[in-house]
């Protein structure tokens, strides 16, 4: 519920007509339904079950109509409720039809129906139905409904609209509010939720103000004395923010930050912040919380690697991973839509100090027979196992030996997917890298490096990972990536004697 203090967001401003022709357009095909249920001649066949018709999304439009009069006149309330509450959410029913039910739900139990559409409406894969929710809440205005456009807007919805500017929630919370004040009511329902019990809700507006170019917002919350100092989320990411110089970017990094600051890191928290003195001034605002792992095991393994400049760094991988003739192994993208290059020389612009330092540590680790042979032996017992691809964390403890820390899925869901434990992102917080096998066969080249579902991973998580392929029983490929669809392939590496 939005405070009545919130509510003056809502009135109307430069930008927001009362009855725009989005809104308009979206009740035409509702209109046409009434004029046909309503035309002689046209009445729909008897109904004896209208539970059943409601049920079942092949009948028609006429009859789903006519068994919600029915239901509604014949049996309890709470029946009618849940009746129209599967045909808003479940899958199969046109939009026309599911709108019928919402505008007669919003009637008979609006309560209900906010409930629902607060759990339900961030997970409604009907992008069409989605699309239309967000106009008929908008042209009311639903103000109440808010927050649910908010952590809605803040799924990923891939390939739905090519400009994230023009996501319907977003388009929709424009309509109620104005786009002149999108960030004060993303910053309002933040501070007025409640820290415990809405902190994915406020972690989502922290999250999406980052996005929209905003970041002067949360900079500014940070450091204002009118957020209370017993605000967990803001107290920890003061003493991040502070610390290092690093503002988390979504609700992962959020997480993260606040992971680091919880007693048993406080070593850790405490080697980041030393590492970060280290780096030059010029360096540190392009900093991410992906490099403070980085940053440690740099200071364990070599400290003069912090010291070293990026035109040094890359000279040195240059020789090593991207020498004129080496065969470059890749995924097969064949039906996607997408496009990237591995090469270590043509993502170089996209490659940020951090990157050349993480990347660095990968070769060198890679490079010690104990750390490959430990990979080899993980990969060959992810080929034996036809349930679930294996993952884990590469480390390095403080006394400078590299780790590889084996975690066990999830969820086994099929040979060519990994569901990371939440054990293993407590670890990957004080790690370097997150990486999984691509393990399913030795000759496996056609899926050499991250594809898909891994580079959406990486996007949510904001992390620096690798992933092993089998070439064959002796090979394996490395690819590192991360956020941004960045991915350099590392080179092959051969089983130790």
């Amino acid at each position: 519920m939005i405070p009545k203090k919130f509510r003056h967001l809502a009135s109307s401003g430069p930008g927001r007509d009362p009855n725009p022709d989005w809104a308009v357009r979206s009740m035409a095909p509702i209109l046409i339904l009434g004029l046909l249920l309503g035309w002689p001649g046209c009445a729909p066949r008897s109904i004896e079950d209208p539970v059943a018709v409601l049920a079942d999304p092949e009948e028609t439009s006429g009859r789903h109509a006519a068994a919600m009069r029915m239901l509604e006149a014949t049996t309890e309330p709470d029946a009618t409720s849940r009746a129209l509450k599967r045909m808003i959410i479940a899958d199969g029913y046109t939009v026309d039809v599911r709108q019928m039910a919402y505008d007669r739900m919003k009637i008979i139990d609006p309560e209900g129906l906010q409930r629902l559409l607060e759990i339900q409406m961030p997970k409604v894969d009907a992008i069409q139905w989605r699309a239309r929710l967000c106009v008929l809440i908008a042209a009311e205005p639903w103000i109440d409904m808010t927050p649910t456009l908010i952590r809605a807007w803040a799924r990923p919805m891939p390939n739905w609209v090519e400009d994230p500017k023009d996501r319907p929630e977003r388009l929709a919370l424009i309509e109620m509010y104005g786009e002149d004040r999108l960030a004060d009511v993303l910053v309002q329902v933040m501070l007025d939720a409640d820290p415990v019990v809405a902190a994915n809700l406020r972690a989502r507006c922290w999250e999406l103000l980052v996005a929209e170019g905003r970041r002067d917002r949360v900079v500014e919350l940070l450091a204002s004395s009118d957020v209370s100092p017993r605000d967990g989320m803001f107290r920890d990411l003061r003493e991040v923010s502070e610390r290092t110089g690093i503002i988390p970017a979504n609700r992962e990094e959020i997480i993260w930050a606040r992971t680091l600051c919880r007693p048993e890191n406080a070593g850790f928290l405490d080697a980041a912040a030393a590492a970060c003195d280290r780096v030059p001034a010029s360096r540190r605002p392009s900093l991410e919380l992906r490099d403070l792992g980085v940053l440690v095991a740099a200071m364990r393994l070599d400290p003069a690697l912090v010291e070293q400049g990026e035109a040094t760094l890359y000279e040195a991988l240059r020789k090593d991973v991207d020498v004129d003739g080496r065969r470059l192994y890749s995924a097969n993208f064949t039906g996607w839509n997408n496009t990237h290059t591995e090469r270590l020389r043509e993502v170089r612009e996209k490659l940020d100090w951090g990157d050349l330092l993480a990347v660095r540590i990968a070769v060198e680790s890679l490079g010690i027979d104990a750390v490959r042979g430990h990979l080899f032996r993980y990969a060959e017992r992810d080929l034996l196992d036809e349930s679930t691809e294996f993952g884990g964390v590469i480390s390095v403890d403080d006394q400078g030996r590299i780790e590889v820390l084996e975690f066990k899925p999830r969820l086994r869901r099929g040979d060519n997917r990994f569901e990371a434990t939440q054990e293993m992102f407590d670890a990957a917080y004080t790690g370097v890298f997150h990486f999984h096998n691509h393990a399913q066969k030795y000759d496996n080249r056609d899926y050499a490096g991250p594809h898909m579902g891994d580079f959406a991973y990486a996007e949510a998580t904001r992390a620096n990972c690798l992933v092993f392929t089998f070439i064959d029983s002796r090979t394996i490929n490395a690819d590192f990536y991360r956020h941004g669809g960045v991915v350099v392939d590392l080179g092959t590496f051969q089983r130790p004697d």
